[in-house]
């Protein structure tokens, strides 16, 4: 569990210290979470943990640089990148088969291509991950928490409190957020979505693990998981969208290469299953459905004035 941390005697090189090896150990009881295949959400929450630790390591970074090199950071980005493609697969997986059901003919045949697609494609990411797991997980996290063991002082400068560091941590995280969101025009603004919703998730990881600590967030915690959900939703509908997309191009670049060679006659993208474009345009169809539902929920849901209000005065 995180460690307790009183903001008002500790300095911030120590209080940042503490709070951060809770975190690690957060990480490695989840981390022994991916060994049972009947979790279905150890990916999830394994990807939430190292989130959060590398969340906390940025924000604190000019009190914690003097024992944490850059390197250390790097080792946890590199298991991040990792973890992403098998979690963006799980999701994409559980959505076609949600949406498959409602399908029938032709739209159902492609749902089943792309899921017989996704399925295979997750294993061989899978290992991949379990591979990296296995490779730099203990390594990396017992060289981040050798260097969070101790910490540079002075008997001149003892530093500025962790309860002032946080404070200010916590006034400009909600200043980014609040200004990403304000660049916020329409759901298809890629960059601007993703800029808000990393913004969201940093500020939400740093208020989760100060709440505790004498950091009260006036429910604010569980807005912003609204917020962070609604723009991942929008994020994962565009790139799934897009990689749909991709695929249906594909298919007819096949077609057509397959036409030429047969002097024009009349081919189809067939496969075992039947055509699959009809259901892959049904799909992408859904998902900008599925993205303007969910940029319409961020419209209505975030207040900007009440997370001004998070800013310590």
């Amino acid at each position: 569990m995180t460690q307790h941390v009183n903001p008002s005697i500790e300095l911030a090189k120590r209080g940042a210290r503490l709070a951060a090896l809770g975190l690690v150990h957060d990480l490695r009881v989840i981390r022994d979470r991916l060994d049972d295949p009947g979790d279905r959400e150890a990916l999830h929450d394994f990807r939430v943990a190292l989130r959060r630790l590398r969340s906390w390591l940025r924000a604190f970074r000019p009190v914690l640089r003097d024992t944490l090199r850059p390197k250390n950071e790097r080792r946890l980005k590199r298991l991040a990148a990792e973890t992403a493609a098998s979690r963006d697969l799980e999701v994409h997986i559980r959505w076609v088969r949600r949406e498959r059901r409602t399908l029938r003919g032709p739209s159902r045949a492609g749902a089943t291509w792309l899921l017989r697609r996704l399925e295979r494609d997750k294993i061989s990411r899978d290992g991949k991950l379990r591979r990296a797991l296995d490779d730099k997980f203990t390594r990396g996290t017992e060289r981040v928490e050798a260097a969070l063991l101790h910490f540079q002082t002075s008997v001149h400068h003892d530093g500025p409190s962790y309860a002032t560091v946080a404070g200010e941590l916590v006034t400009r995280h909600t200043s980014a957020l609040v200004e990403a969101m304000k660049k916020l025009s329409k759901s298809s603004d890629r960059l601007e979505v993703h800029t808000a919703r990393i913004a969201a998730k940093r500020l939400r990881y740093l208020l989760e693990v100060l709440e505790p600590h004498g950091f009260p967030s006036t429910g604010a915690i569980e807005a912003l998981k609204q917020v962070q959900t609604d723009l991942g939703e929008i994020h994962d509908a565009q790139v799934f969208g897009s990689e749909i997309a991709t695929l249906i191009d594909g298919l007819l670049a096949e077609r057509a290469l397959a036409r030429a060679k047969a002097n024009g006659a009349a081919v189809g993208a067939r496969t075992a299953l039947g055509d699959p474009i009809p259901g892959l345009r049904m799909l992408a169809r859904r998902l900008r459905h599925h993205e303007r539902a969910a940029f319409k929920r961020v419209e209505r849901s975030w207040d900007g004035d009440a997370a001004r209000q998070l800013a310590p005065a």
